[in-house]
């Protein structure tokens, strides 16, 4: 059932009335949204997510979890500290020396037990 007891020419302002409001309050978000989240980024002394560039590959690796991210810094010392130091797993994997297959470390130790 249709209450709506506006005339055609009456139809098009509400709709425009409604637009004109409804840009107003994504305006007013957005600029609550960007504060808010520039009061975190303050709080915590990052932004999410955290960019560190490995220093042995150069890769990028994100991470959004604060409190992993507040561990890791702890660990390091500091956020600085940890941007200058910091090693990916695929980086500390390439710098490990490199394993012999268990197929052959089983030969060689046949081979000399007589």
């Amino acid at each position: 059932m249709n209450t709506d007891t506006s005339t055609p020419a009456q139809k098009p302002a509400k709709v425009a009335k409604t637009k004109a409001v409804t840009a107003a309050s994504a305006e007013k978000r957005a600029a609550t949204v960007a504060s808010n989240r520039t009061a975190r980024i303050a709080e915590r002394g990052y932004s999410l997510p955290l960019v560190l560039t490995c220093k042995v590959t150069g890769k990028e690796v994100k991470y959004t979890s604060p409190t992993y991210i507040d561990k890791v810094i702890a660990k390091f010392g500091s956020l600085e500290k940890l941007q200058k130091e910091f090693v990916s797993r695929d980086g500390r994997a390439a710098s490990k020396p490199a394993k012999a297959p268990k197929a052959a470390k089983a030969a060689a130790v046949a081979v000399a037990t007589p």
